[in-house]
C-alpha cells in the first residue's frame, strides 16, 4: 500500500508542478498588467515625460509607432531642437520635440512660425499636420488622409490619437454642465488640462488649455419651414454667441453649436453658465450647472 501510494504521488506530481507553473504565469501576467497601468498613470501624473513615455502610452492604447529612419530630423529642426520621428501602421508620422519644461517649450516652439516645415511630401504623399502641446514635449501628428480608402477609419484614428494625448498624456479632465427650459435641453462639455512648473527664477508657471462644446435639443413644436435662431453663452466676463438659420430637419435632432478653445483661465467648476436662445422671435433663458456624480 505504501508503494502504491508512493507511485500515485509520483504520477500526480508533474501535474502539480504544471499547476504551479501556470499559476506563476498568471500572476506574472496580471502583475505585468498592473505594472503597465502604473506606467501609464505615471506618464499622466508626471510633469516631465519623454518620447518613450509617449510611444509606450500609445502602444498600450492600441496605436503602435515604430521609428522612422527615412526622414532626416535635421530638416524638421526647430531652433536647436531636432525631433525623434515615428510612423504608425497607417503611414502617419509622429514628431516628438523634447524640452526641459513647458516653459522652455513655450519659449522655443511656436506653431505659427513652424507651419511651413510641416507642409511636406513624403513617399509621394502629402501630409496634413496637427500640433499638440504635451507638458515639456511638443508633438506633431501628420496624417495621409487623402490616400486612405476608408475616410471613417481616418476620422476614428484621429479621434483616438486626440483622446490618448488629452487623457493619458496631458491628464485632461471633463466636466459636463446641463440646463433646460420649456423648449430646450442644453449640454455644455468643458474639457481642460493644466500643468504647473517652478521656473529658474523660482516663479510658479501654469500651462493650460480648455475647450467648450455646446449641444442643444429642441423640445417644442417643430415649424414647417426654416426659421432664424440666435444664441449666447456666458460665464463671468467670457461670452460667445452665434446666429444661423435652422431647418425643421435640424430641429428634429441634436444641434451642435461648435467648439471654442482657449489657453486662458479655466472656468471654475462651480460656475453657472448663462444661456439665451431665440428661435423665430421667441427667447428663453437657461442656467447651466455642473452635473454632479450620480445625477
Amino acid at each position: 500500500m505504501n508503494v502504491k501510494a508512493d507511485t500515485l504521488s509520483r504520477t500526480v506530481s508533474p501535474h502539480r508542478y504544471l499547476s504551479v507553473i501556470f499559476a506563476c504565469l498568471a500572476i506574472f501576467i496580471l502583475s505585468g498588467s498592473v505594472f503597465i497601468d502604473h506606467k501609464v498613470e505615471g506618464a499622466a501624473n508626471r510633469e516631465i515625460i519623454n518620447a518613450h513615455d509617449v510611444i509606450q502610452t500609445f502602444r498600450i492604447e492600441g496605436i503602435n509607432f515604430l521609428p522612422e529612419t527615412s526622414l532626416n530630423p535635421q530638416e524638421f529642426r526647430v531652433k536647436d531642437t531636432e525631433p525623434t520621428i515615428y510612423k504608425d501602421l497607417q503611414g502617419n508620422l509622429l514628431f516628438i520635440y523634447p524640452y526641459s519644461s513647458f516653459v522652455e517649450r513655450r519659449e522655443n516652439f511656436r506653431w505659427f512660425e513652424q507651419g511651413n516645415i510641416f507642409a511636406f511630401t513624403f513617399e509621394g504623399r502629402s501630409y496634413f499636420s496637427k500640433q499638440y502641446s504635451v507638458k515639456n514635449l511638443e508633438l506633431v501628428y501628420s496624417i495621409t488622409y487623402l490616400y486612405n480608402a476608408n475616410p471613417q477609419a481616418v476620422v476614428d484614428n484621429f479621434k483616438k490619437v486626440n483622446q490618448v494625448i488629452f487623457t493619458d498624456l496631458n491628464a485632461g479632465k471633463e466636466v459636463v454642465f446641463m440646463g433646460d427650459s420649456p423648449s430646450w435641453d442644453v449640454k455644455l462639455s468643458l474639457r481642460y488640462y493644466e500643468h504647473w512648473w517652478t521656473d529658474s527664477d523660482d516663479k510658479l508657471q501654469c500651462d493650460s488649455y480648455n475647450t467648450e462644446t455646446t449641444t442643444i435639443i429642441y423640445k417644442g413644436k417643430i415649424p414647417e419651414h426654416p426659421v432664424p435662431m440666435k444664441y449666447s453663452v456666458s460665464a463671468g466676463t467670457d461670452k460667445s454667441y452665434g446666429t444661423q438659420e435652422i431647418t425643421p430637419e435640424m430641429l428634429a435632432r441634436t444641434i451642435n453649436l461648435g467648439v471654442s478653445g482657449s489657453n486662458g483661465l479655466i472656468p471654475q467648476l462651480d460656475s453657472v453658465y448663462k444661456m439665451e436662445i431665440t428661435l423665430d422671435g421667441k427667447t428663453e433663458e437657461l442656467e447651466l450647472k455642473a452635473k454632479s456624480d450620480g445625477s
